[in-house]
């Protein structure tokens, strides 16, 4: 019976821990993906992407333009609990795209956990 109960709190233990090493951080700057699709046709989208406005990514989200993280090349998806926390993110007064979105990556989608303003460059 001891046997059993180390093992399962073995399992149970190396199960949580995978999930927490999981978990990434991922810097680069929010936007909506209307606006993401212009910055990706450049040669170096983190960097065209830099001097978009919060507000614009604001406004074009309200319009139904879903929120994008564009780091280095890539432009990730976020998932459902990423666009809400990039909502309530985006419309702090004082918001910057340059954001750290951290969460599990899975393809080209983020399952997000938090959002973070990030150091300017």
């Amino acid at each position: 019976m001891r046997k059993q109960v180390l093992t399962l709190a073995a399992i149970v233990a190396m199960s949580f821990g995978a999930k927490i090493v999981a978990a990434e951080s991922f810097s680069g700057n929010l936007l909506d993906e209307k606006c993401a699709a212009k910055c990706m046709t450049k040669e170096n989208p983190e960097k065209a992407s830099a001097k978009h406005k919060a507000a614009c990514a604001a406004s074009c989200n309200e319009k139904g333009s879903p929120f994008v993280l564009i780091s280095g090349k890539e432009e990730l998806k976020l998932d459902a609990k990423g666009q809400e926390l990039a909502k309530e993110y985006i419309s702090k007064a004082d918001a910057k795209t340059h954001v750290t979105v951290t969460g599990e990556k899975s393809g080209d989608e983020i399952k997000v956990t938090s959002i973070e303003a990030s150091e300017t460059k």
